[in-house]
């Protein structure tokens, strides 16, 4: 019998995880219950256990890779069991994310055949607009320094990248500046020898 091992729910939450590792490679016998392969969420590293006793004959998710809830990571046979690989990934999940876009941003990324979900939306929630894309065209026109690597995030990491991107994005920003007497600062400075940090330290301190 086919059993098709797919991505958990860990959480209410959860919409989408990460295949950190296999345990398993394709060929190997698997027992029911044995961990098989290592799941990345927001919130916590899992082990997914093997849902049927039998040899793994196909892994569809490879490592570092993302997919969707309920999506078919792997293919779980018999040893000389027959099976087509295609109904099984016709029938799974699509794991592709949609790309949140404006429509003059979609507009400018067609017309100069720009891949959206390359370029890095300044926009609520990670929306591409127009500028976005203009900004992409340059950087890879050599205009801009390019990036040399790209380091995929996954799991916590990822989890804290978007926090912290999304709070930048959302937190109203504001910049406050004082004018101070310095004057007898700069006087201890002087007479004492001591940095303006250690001044400031003790004055902070006591206060």
């Amino acid at each position: 019998m086919v059993t098709k091992v797919v991505m958990p729910r860990l959480s209410l939450t959860m919409k989408e995880g990460t295949v950190g590792r296999w345990y398993k490679k394709e060929g190997d016998t698997v027992e029911k219950g044995e961990p098989i392969v290592e799941i990345l969420s927001e919130k916590a590293t899992y082990d997914l256990e093997a849902p049927a006793s039998g040899v793994l004959r196909k892994i569809l998710v490879q490592e570092g890779n993302d997919a969707q809830v309920n999506a078919v990571l792997a293919v779980i046979t018999a040893p000389d069991e027959p099976f087509s690989e295609t109904e099984i990934v016709t029938a799974a999940p699509q794991t592709v994310k949609r790309v949140l876009a404006s429509p003059a941003a979609k507009r400018l990324a067609r017309e100069h055949g720009v891949d959206l979900s390359l370029v890095r939306g300044s926009g609520p929630e990670g929306r591409i607009v127009e500028e976005d894309v203009r900004r992409f065209l340059e950087e890879t026109r050599g205009i801009m320094p390019k990036v040399k690597e790209i380091i995929p995030l996954s799991g916590l990491k990822k989890t804290s990248a978007e926090r912290v991107s999304k709070s930048f994005r959302t937190a109203p920003h504001s910049t406050v500046i004082m004018e101070v007497d310095v004057s007898k600062a700069k006087t201890l400075h002087d007479k004492l020898q001591v940095s303006y940090t250690a001044i400031l330290v003790k004055a902070v301190a006591e206060a």
